[in-house]
This record gives structure tokens, C-alpha cells and sequence, in this order.
């Protein structure tokens, strides 16, 4: 596959991720306003990720300058830190949608996992 092609998938991919860090931020700090967001990291220290923080943004952050920084295709570190960089956009990913899944809903007839009983 071509630099052209995996470069313009993880562009795709991250695009798509941005809008929910986002928006899992924005609930965060509505959570932190009340004092019930009260966490230091969303990923522990011996994460992939050197990036530390209580909102997904540093995280974002991150995987942006590491998609940035990856040399050519050609260049025998390339697979390495692709796999690395993949390897974080689907750990963010994974938390994201956990997150999403599990925020509290306004209205509880938005909520899809909600009791069929409430």
C-alpha cells in the first residue's frame, strides 16, 4: 500500500475520532464543574501513550504530531512507529467509545442501554 493511501486511511480514521474526544471533553468539563470528574489521566502513566491528562486532547495531541512525524515508507523505523501510532488511535478509540457508552444521558429516552423498567 502507498504512503498516499495509509496516510489519507489514518487521516479518515482521525477525523472521525476528533468530534468524540471533543465532545467526551466538553462532558468532562461539565463533570469537573460539579467535582465529580476527579481524575488525573485517562490513561495510566505505563500507557502507550507519553502524553498525560484528564481530557482526551493531549492524548489527540499525540497521535497528531506522531502521524506528522512518521517518515517514509521506505525508512525501516516506518512500520515500527506506524504499528505504534495505530496501536494508539485504537486504545483512544476503545476508551472513547466506553465513555460514550456510559456518560450519564440528559434525557434517559436518548439513552439506548437505559432499563426497558425506568
Amino acid at each position: 500500500m502507498s504512503d498516499n493511501v495509509i496516510n489519507q486511511r489514518i487521516e479518515e480514521a482521525l477525523k472521525a475520532i476528533v468530534p468524540f474526544a471533543l465532545q467526551a471533553d466538553e462532558i468532562l468539563d461539565g463533570l469537573s464543574q460539579d467535582n465529580k470528574a476527579k481524575f488525573k489521566a485517562i490513561f495510566p502513566e505505563d500507557s502507550i501513550f507519553t502524553a498525560s491528562g484528564n481530557r482526551f486532547l493531549p492524548y489527540m495531541e499525540e497521535i497528531d504530531n506522531d502521524f506528522k512525524a512518521l517518515p517514509e515508507q521506505q525508512d525501516p523505523a516506518y512500520e515500527t512507529l506506524l504499528t505504534r501510532l495505530v496501536k494508539k488511535m485504537e486504545a483512544i478509540q476503545l476508551i472513547l467509545q466506553s465513555f460514550h457508552q456510559l456518560r450519564d444521558y440528559d434525557d434517559e429516552q436518548e439513552n439506548p442501554n437505559r432499563p426497558l423498567n425506568s
